[in-house]
């Protein structure tokens, strides 16, 4: 407990965090809807990194749910302003949601590689996704039996009697864990960009493809950002208030995350027009195909003794079929 209480005791940033969280909910909820309707009415398509983004949004649902009950039970006041009844729920709510988190950036990271996989069949590419996705399931398993058994007893997250933030370990393990989210985040975002070089395309859209993969490096930045406010969180003992502040980085972290999974499936929806003055509207000799945002030019196989293999699902994100 702090020693001496704060000049603003009955002070509240609970208001604008809710407000905060429900404007992040509306953009997550926006942009998959838009997802989705593409998918399932104009290209009538829903694989598997579709399913996993709809779980992924019942989960951020979840969690905003979460922040508006922590905030009635104290969450964005000061902890001696809170009963001791608020302290407790509180504190149990806390660590539930640090587990509930994690499972929701497993579920992220891995939604990233399934359309990895969809959009870029390539056997060795796809092979590699297949190791990631399997690391992925070890380290949610990890994840939770390490967040919840790092302070034994379990009831130390949460007993009034013995301060949550006496147990060193839990700030250590969720720091390190944050450093290798950032890590495996950067790796996620570097795999595709090899494979853009090879891409069939004039260098203005090369170079516009580029930029929006590289979109996903906003979000580590959001993570690096978010690493110094573990601190506050975990080891401050006005927890009740000083947590709110890496609410705010993981709520923007998940909202920036989802926001740039989703851009890529999003073309159709800009219209003919910004896509006629890309070039889409221009036809690249006889038996060229259109795939979205790009016209990518494939020879004609009448006649020839070597015809072209079928093209069987989308070759990048960003040109989901239309």
């Amino acid at each position: 407990m702090a020693d001496t209480p704060p000049s603003n005791l009955y002070e509240s940033i609970a208001p604008s965090l809710i407000v905060y969280s429900v404007i992040c909910q509306i953009v997550i909820v926006t942009v998959v809807a838009s997802r989705f309707y593409i998918r399932l009415r104009i290209l009538r398509k829903f694989g598997a990194d579709d399913m996993a983004l709809a779980a992924t949004l019942f989960s951020t649902i979840g969690g905003v749910i979460g922040i508006g009950i922590a905030c009635r039970l104290g969450l964005g006041r000061h902890i001696e302003a809170l009963s001791k009844e608020d302290r407790s729920g509180l504190y149990k709510l806390l660590f539930v949601s640090a587990l509930g988190y994690h499972v929701s950036l497993m579920m992220l990271k891995s939604t990233f590689l399934l359309q990895y996989r969809r959009v870029f069949p390539l056997p060795n590419f796809q092979r590699l996704c297949d190791i990631f996705l399997a690391f992925l399931g070890l380290w949610t398993v990890a994840g939770l039996v390490g967040g919840a058994t790092v302070c034994l007893p379990v009831s130390k997250n949460w007993d009034l009697e013995d301060p949550i933030w006496s147990c060193e370990e839990r700030y250590l393990f969720w720091l390190a864990y944050g450093i290798l989210h950032l890590i495996t985040d950067i790796l996620i975002f570097i795999m595709p960009l090899p494979l853009l070089k090879t891409l069939p395309l004039p260098p203005l859209h090369k170079f516009v493809l580029f930029g929006v993969f590289c979109l996903g490096f906003v979000t580590c930045i959001i993570s690096g950002l978010r690493l110094p406010s573990l601190h506050g969180s975990l080891r401050d003992p006005d927890t009740s208030y000083t947590s709110t502040k890496t609410m705010y980085w993981s709520l923007g972290e998940v909202t920036c995350s989802i926001v740039c999974l989703c851009i890529p499936t999003l073309r159709p929806l800009l219209g003919h027009c910004c896509a006629h003055r890309l070039g889409e509207g221009k036809i690249i000799g006889r038996g060229s195909r259109r795939f979205g945002i790009y016209a990518i030019s494939l020879p004609s196989t009448v006649g020839s003794p070597h015809p072209l293999p079928r093209q069987t699902e989308d070759p990048i994100p960003i040109i989901d079929r239309a």
